[in-house]
């Protein structure tokens, strides 16, 4: 019987007391926003730095520093992008005056980048107490996302991970119950991340960095793989299908 993961992470509100998986990010006494090297602590610069639901974009300088010249009203997810780096991402909380210094992995060989880009998915239609409402910032692309890539070589002792950077609308009754959704009178049934049509997660809560292991056996060397994620529905529904809406960025396979 093939195993499925419930995702029960909690996501940190102001995360720049937090550390994640994909980077670190700690308190900057010198309250300035920094990016760096994690392996070498050496300052990056030209990263790219995006607030989807806010369309805003800067980049760092010389000195891996940058700026957030934009209001945060609620929580909000900011992506990170550099050539040779794994794409980042974490949710910001509205405190905007804690400064972050974040340090992000160098790419190797063996992850495979999925999806950098912000993804919705569900039909358009939500409370505005719904899960980060507020900031959603796309059209939906449907009722679930889909993506074909191809996985050359794992060696025997190897791992391979799916690892979903953020996501936020999440309104199942976890959700609920930690404060993220503010939805009284109904909740969702979980999103759903699907491997070669094979279930192996429930996303329970919205956070960032939630990281899947896929089971043994269902990887395909040298052939096409799949990964899908289904958005959740109203389980207090009845006379029709009403999808949950939510959000997501940089997915991606890192194999360990």
């Amino acid at each position: 019987m093939k195993k499925i993961f419930i995702i029960l992470l909690i996501m940190c509100m102001i995360p720049a007391f937090s550390k994640t998986i994909t980077g670190e990010v700690s308190k900057n006494t010198t309250k300035t926003n920094r990016i760096y090297d994690i392996e070498n602590n050496l300052p990056l610069e030209g990263v790219i730095i995006k607030i989807p639901s806010k369309h805003y974009k800067t980049k760092t300088d010389k000195n891996g520093t940058f700026e957030l010249n934009t209001q945060i009203n609620s929580p909000a997810i900011m992506a990170l992008e550099k050539n040779g780096y794994k794409p980042y991402s974490l949710t910001l909380g509205t405190n905007t005056n804690n400064t972050l210094n974040i340090g992000i992995e160098k790419t190797t060989p063996k992850d495979i980048i999925i999806e950098t880009d912000m993804i919705h998915i569900g039909d358009n239609s939500f409370s505005e107490n719904s899960a980060n409402a507020s900031e959603f910032s796309l059209n939906s692309v449907g009722a679930f996302y889909s993506k074909d890539f191809s996985i050359k070589k794992i060696k025997p002792e190897e791992e391979v991970f799916v690892k979903i950077g953020s996501i936020i609308g999440i309104d199942t009754i976890e959700a609920q119950r930690m404060g993220q959704s503010h939805v009284k009178t109904a909740y969702s049934s979980s999103p759903e991340l699907f491997f070669n049509g094979n279930k192996i997660a429930e996303i329970k809560i919205n956070g960032d960095n939630q990281k899947i292991k896929i089971p043994d056996g269902l990887i395909r060397l040298n052939q096409n793989n799949n990964i899908t994620i289904k958005t959740g529905k109203n389980l207090y529904k009845q006379t029709d299908i009403d999808f949950d809406d939510i959000e997501f960025t940089n997915l991606l396979l890192e194999i360990l």
